[in-house]
């Protein structure tokens, strides 16, 4: 066994490879990824310049957040891999819920953050609508996705009356990706305007297939409003705010809805409470973005701890579910945020 832990940075770095060389073929072959190319999301003005002055005008918006279907893996993976605090995960495969988050505007309607699974899941398990390069990725790595029948995106958004405009991504991996195929071909598809990456592209091309309204948030020129990094106010009235936390992708986006009560969405910056409770950063795809994910994760703790009213709700764990991810991992390390555990307990 303990050989085999050693060979893993191998295996690993030799999957990534086929993986590039298998995107690579793929944009020989497809002319490129010119297909998901962004324009700049349109940003209004705002008056807001510190959350103090934001959190005390919330808007009539809300979020709810539902599960598409879940990941089954060691959730360890996912972190730092050099963290002191990783002796307390005992890398046992565990069900990671692959989540979508409905916002309503009173004014401007529905959108979604990212868009989970569609309902291939259920057909074709456990690698769904996933490319063949992205399917071996997840197989070298013990990963399997799992889907109940009317769990899908589809379903729950035909369940509800939902008519989402536009899908606001916390990063292009393919388990936030993969509900697109189910959604109208005139959906707007936004994300970092840096995400697209190489192999980002190669990972979820084909769940953008026949979509063509795609924008780019630009945070170069964002105000930073402290402890958090660079924030946009996308509609301009307070409302809904995309903030920068890059380092598990090259630009991850957190989201914070400012209704009430407000809502801190931190996508896969923090993948469940353990991680963040205890100051252990996402993995990268090398150990800069993992260096640079320390820093978003720092400034959402500062965040969570100067407005501890801010619902905080991780990248792969649905709020109040028994058995969740927090209870499942060990109950040291904890710190001064273990009262966020009530939260997602």
């Amino acid at each position: 066994m303990s050989r085999l832990r050693a060979l893993r940075p191998f295996l690993r770095a030799a999957v990534i490879l086929i993986f590039a060389v298998g995107a690579l073929v793929a944009w020989l072959l497809r002319g490129g990824f010119s297909r998901i190319e962004s324009r700049p999301y349109p940003v209004p003005s705002s008056r807001f310049s510190s959350w103090n002055d934001v959190l005390a005008h919330p808007r009539e918006i809300s979020v709810t957040t539902f599960r598409t279907g879940v990941v089954h893996m060691d959730a360890c993976l996912n972190l730092d891999p050099a963290s002191p605090k990783q002796v307390a995960c005992d890398h046992v495969p565990r069900d990671l819920d692959v989540l979508v988050h409905w916002v309503h505007h009173a004014r401007l309607g529905d959108f979604l953050i990212d868009a989970g699974f569609d309902d291939s899941f259920a057909h074709h398990p456990p690698y769904g609508n996933y490319a063949a390069a992205m399917s071996l990725f997840n197989r070298s790595n013990g990963v399997t996705n799992r889907q109940r029948p009317g769990e899908d995106l589809q379903s729950q958004l035909a369940r509800r009356k939902i008519h989402p405009t536009a899908v606001f991504f916390t990063h292009l991996h393919p388990d936030h990706t993969a509900g697109v195929p189910a959604l109208e071909s005139e959906t707007e598809l936004v994300f970092g305007s840096a995400e697209a990456s190489f192999l980002a592209r190669a990972a979820v091309a084909n769940h953008f297939s026949g979509k063509s309204k795609f924008f780019g948030i630009e945070f170069a020129a964002a105000p930073v409003i402290a402890p958090l990094g660079p924030s946009v106010d996308l509609f301009g009235d307070g409302s809904f705010w995309a903030i920068s936390v890059p380092g598990h992708t090259d630009d991850s986006i957190a989201y914070l809805i400012n209704g009430a009560p407000p809502v801190l969405l931190t996508g896969d910056a923090s993948h469940f409470a353990w991680a963040f409770q205890n100051g252990v950063g996402p993995r990268g795809w090398d150990r800069a973005g993992t260096a640079r994910g320390y820093v978003s994760l720092e400034q959402l703790r500062a965040f969570a701890r100067a407005y501890p009213n801010v619902q905080i709700v991780f990248g792969h764990e649905i709020p109040g579910r028994s058995g969740s991810t927090a209870r499942q991992f060990p109950a040291g390390h904890r710190d001064d945020l273990s009262r966020l555990s009530q939260q997602t307990d």
